[in-house]
């Protein structure tokens, strides 16, 4: 291919301007989404692959059975596990415990606090298994001591601003640690975002034992044998987890650290995670739009055949090869790529700040200099300008010399069967992205709007200050609340609903007294006093409430789902039954109505709620709509006043149950957003075949005219094959969407039916997009003079 072949594919480019500007927008808005996506999907596929030995890190995970038939999957192990394992089973190369110690704060030597989410007690081989780069300290004595911290970077300039944070000492709950070392921040793509990690031993003084086979509460990673198979090993463990009898219906399980963000959904993730199905879908997408792109290239290529037959048919009697005439249209594809590619990187210049409003910075930070986007660019441009340029490159040489040069009446349009076809194609594409996007937006709106067994409207949370030795100030604060003109009620509580699962206690061991059966359900824990009832409108299904002011010692409330489990035939049967749970025995004294704790993607939980009076991690404030800045104002000022050395954090309950949504929403906005962009391709394409399909039969137009067709009989000849196509295509998409749809619905415990006006609007839209931009095309012409019309060909 030689300049002179790029001067004439320019030439023919810019004598046919519209028809190039149609391609060239087309592509350039299906590489550019494509380039996009696939940025998105390449972060969320990369999680790991931070560490150089990824590919042999599994994690041990916990199924819990009842009765031999599976109840959930736990992340989190027994303590003694690790060392039973690296002694007993030789394909365990070194073990690590990770145990989060959840929000706390922090105060430094300068005694300011600060609230800390990333706080993790580890076992000092954590730097052998997940490498780190020390900036400070040494790799192998640290977190050696009983007392020592290491922080990332970012966590020790906020701590200590530009000071040597090493030497520096940390207090967390009463105790004292000193920093020893400084490790690079984590990066974005790992599940394990430790900004302050500090000796296993710590939780200890916290009253976790680490010999006791009681208490599932750390991650346990392993680093294997190069060559070690999973299955097999997972046999092992199954044998292993049989072989102890202090296990009971437990079974532990091992999964490769590199599937965790995708592919584990199980309870007590370290880190919320994303989803393999979601991925592919987004992939799927990325690709049939880059498809479109490429389609419409053929499509109105091929479609103006007819007038560059002729061309093609003079450079071969002039003594042209095939293959000249072949590397000619493909200069011409290569052109149209090139510039569609230019606009591309604009797009995508323009658009990362508002995409990344959707996905977030981590997906595209530093897209421009990362030399992967610029190969994917590269192979990208090579291989849509070969796909989009070889077809009607062959096509077009293919031509006969004698009937090229032949006049016909309206030019003998090429490759109609694959047009029709892709056409089909464009628009079952376009159908089934726009079901998906409905579909999606129902599910969230079905979500947000199904009742939660509760009232969050006007719920302030706030989180209690870590308080030692005070028995007081939570009720005293409690009170200064309740004083406040718009403060209806206050409670306090060892959690919130939609707070994450780790935030609650668990514990598997709870049976009705003289059940001799093991028990292998989680049962889900926090205390609450007697106005958490009250404050989220929490309806009594039997029994009472605690009653305010007595000594509710060792009573109870339970929920419908814990009653159930129990083996409870109705609520009133549960009310003044005692309960053996945490080494004692409790009585119910009441059972509430089922509520979600949790969003309605998932189950419904059985909780428990023992009375708390003096100690909280919460207090839930239920305020007056009026004046809704002045209150935090108000609670504000009190908490100045009774916690000036505190940091004060505060969210609203309803604002929390949103949250959990976002990985829906944001895959939902993509979907919106690219779903656009098909139909936008589409319309590009379609308006090109309808503007050339006009354009060939004017002269016919003019003649039936004469004979006395009107305009709309005009109109409806030149849209009514086109129409064809798209029923067709609606009658394809509708059932690949449907079964879509519903793989992707069956994440959702609660969950729609999709309903059949979404794809009756879905087909009415196609329908209206295509009379529309076909008539725009037909119109001008169906009104043309007859005369201008005859002497137009």
């Amino acid at each position: 291919m030689n300049f002179r072949n790029l001067k004439f594919a320019w030439r023919n480019l810019w004598k046919d301007r519209f028809y190039s500007l149609l391609n060239v927008t087309g592509l350039a808005v299906a590489m550019a989404a494509f380039l996009l996506i696939m940025q998105y999907v390449k972060f969320e596929r990369s999680y790991e692959n931070c560490y150089p030995d990824a590919d042999n890190i599994w994690r041990v995970t916990l199924n819990l059975y009842k009765d031999g038939a599976f109840v959930t999957t736990d992340c989190e192990t027994h303590p003694p596990l690790a060392a039973q394992l690296k002694q007993q089973m030789p394909e365990v190369k070194d073990v690590v415990r990770i145990q989060r110690i959840g929000e706390s704060e922090v105060t430094t030597s300068t005694h300011q606090a600060f609230l800390e989410d990333g706080l993790y007690a580890v076992d000092p081989s954590v730097f052998s298994i997940f490498p780190q780069r020390f900036i400070a300290g040494d790799p192998q004595k640290a977190l050696r001591g009983p007392m020592e911290a290491v922080l990332t970077a970012s966590t020790a300039r906020r701590y200590f601003g530009n000071a040597d944070p090493v030497g520096k000492s940390l207090v967390l709950r009463g105790n004292t640690l000193t920093v020893t070392g400084v490790i690079a921040d984590m990066p974005p793509n790992t599940h394990l975002r430790m900004n302050v990690l500090m000796p296993l031993r710590i939780v200890e003084k916290f009253g976790i034992l680490l010999d006791s086979w009681g208490g599932n509460n750390n991650y346990l990673y392993l680093q294997m044998r190069p060559g070690t198979d999973l299955q097999a090993f997972n046999r092992k463990l199954w044998a292993f987890s049989a072989a102890h009898p202090q296990l009971k219906d437990k079974r532990y399980v091992a999964e490769t650290i590199k599937s965790i963000h995708l592919y584990s959904k199980k309870s007590f993730e370290p880190d919320v995670n994303g989803d393999a199905q979601t991925v592919r879908f987004l992939l799927i997408v990325a690709y049939l739009l880059l498809l479109i792109g490429i389609i419409n290239y053929v499509n109105l290529t091929t479609a103006r055949s007819a007038s560059r037959l002729k061309e093609a048919g003079i450079k071969k009697i002039l003594g042209a090869s095939r293959w000249a005439v072949i590397r000619q249209f493909l200069a011409e594809s290569l052109l149209i790529n090139l510039l569609a590619f230019a606009v591309a990187l604009l797009l995508i210049w323009a658009a990362i700040p508002f995409y990344n409003n959707i996905v977030g910075n981590a997906a595209t930070t530093g897209i421009f200099t990362n030399p992967q986007f610029w190969l994917t660019c590269v192979a990208l441009f090579i291989v849509n300008g070969l796909l989009s340029g070889l077809y009607p490159a062959y096509a077009m040489s293919s031509a006969n010399m004698v009937s090229a040069l032949s006049r016909s009446f309206t030019g003998n349009l090429q490759g109609g069967g694959l047009r029709k076809i892709l056409v089909v194609g464009q628009f079952t594409i376009a159908s089934v992205v726009l079901v998906a996007s409905l579909v999606m937006y129902k599910q969230l709106s079905f979500m947000k709007q199904q009742s939660l067994g509760m009232n969050t409207d006007q719920v302030l949370v706030v989180g209690a200050p870590n308080l030692l030795n005070d028995s007081t100030s939570y009720r005293a604060f409690k009170q200064e609340l309740r004083q406040l003109a718009r403060v209806e009620k206050v409670s306090l509580a060892g959690c919130m609903p939609g707070l994450g699962l780790e935030t609650l206690s668990t514990t598997s061991n709870v049976t009705r007294l003289g059940d001799t059966r093991a028990s292998s359900y989680n049962y889900y824990l926090y205390g609450i006093d007697a106005d958490f009832i009250p404050v989220l409108d929490l309806q009594l299904l039997a029994g009472r409430n605690f009653i305010p002011g007595s000594d509710n010692h060792l009573r109870v409330i339970i929920n419908e789902e814990a009653c159930r489990l129990l083996g409870f035939e109705r609520p009133e049967a549960a009310v003044g039954q005692q309960l053996n749970f945490w080494g004692g025995q409790s009585t119910v004294v009441g059972v509430i109505k089922n509520f979600h704790q949790r969003s309605l993607k998932e189950a419904l939980l059985p909780m428990i709620f023992p009375f708390i009076n003096n100690e909280a991690s919460y207090f839930a404030v239920k305020m007056s709509s009026q004046d809704i800045r002045g209150t935090l104002s108000s609670v504000e000022a009190v908490w100045k006043r009774m916690f000036p050395d505190h940091p004060l954090r505060y969210f609203f309950m309803d604002d929390a149950f949103n949250q959990q949504y976002q990985a829906d929403e944001r895959l939902a906005q993509l979907i919106n957003i690219f779903s656009v962009f098909t139909l936008f391709v589409t319309c590009l394409g379609l308006m090109g075949l309808a503007a050339f399909n006009v354009s060939r039969r004017t002269r016919e137009i003019g003649i039936r005219k004469i004979l006395g067709s009107s305009v709309a009989g005009i109109i409806g000849l030149l849209t009514k094959d086109f129409i064809r196509l798209v029923l067709v295509a609606i009658v394809i998409a509708t059932p690949v969407a449907w079964w879509a749809m519903n793989a992707w619905l069956q994440d959702f415990v609660y969950r729609i039916s999709i309903p059949w006006w979404v794809f009756a609007v879905t087909g009415g839209l196609m329908m209206v997009v295509a009379v529309g931009t076909i008539g725009l095309q037909s119109v001008k012409t169906a009104m043309m003079n007859p005369v201008k019309s005859l002497r137009s060909d």
